[in-house]
């Protein structure tokens, strides 16, 4: 009988990828091949930002009333945003281990998720800068 467990102190996923927290932004990536170049920076084209989002959710009120969706795409003109209702699209959730709402997460073309936007309500211009960090870091902006 084989376990799917990794072994006790084993790290899920270590080598396919990493992930790091810097200026409370939560940016993953591939691991990078010895010697390999460094990647290329995406098109803003390529990016989305998923706003995970719920009726009931008392913090998603408040990150709306800040704007900081909009304000987002006001300073990165062209940034693609989808809103997520968690009731609604459960899938996405899954697929993306959400587990608290308001999350902002920012994917590429093919899905796969660049970082994560540590969001601070009481600091709505705090989240925004931390989101434009994040594009930009993504796309090379």
């Amino acid at each position: 009988m084989h376990s799917t467990r990794p072994p006790r102190g084993a790290h899920p996923g270590r080598g396919a990828g990493l992930a790091v927290l810097v200026a409370g932004v939560l940016l993953s990536a591939a691991a990078p091949d010895a010697g390999a170049p460094a990647p290329a920076a995406r098109p803003l084209t390529d990016v989305t930002l998923l706003s995970f989002q719920a009726t009931w959710c008392g913090g998603c009120k408040r990150l709306e009333a800040g704007k900081v969706v909009e304000r987002l795409q006001a300073e990165v003109p062209g940034l693609k945003v989808e809103r997520v209702d968690v009731d609604q699209r459960r899938e996405l959730v899954e697929r993306y281990g959400v587990e608290y709402t308001p999350t902002l997460l920012l994917v590429d073309a093919e899905g796969f998720p660049l970082g994560k936007v540590r969001i601070e309500l009481d600091d709505p211009g705090a989240t925004v800068a931390r989101g434009v960090k994040l594009v930009r870091r993504a796309t090379g902006r």
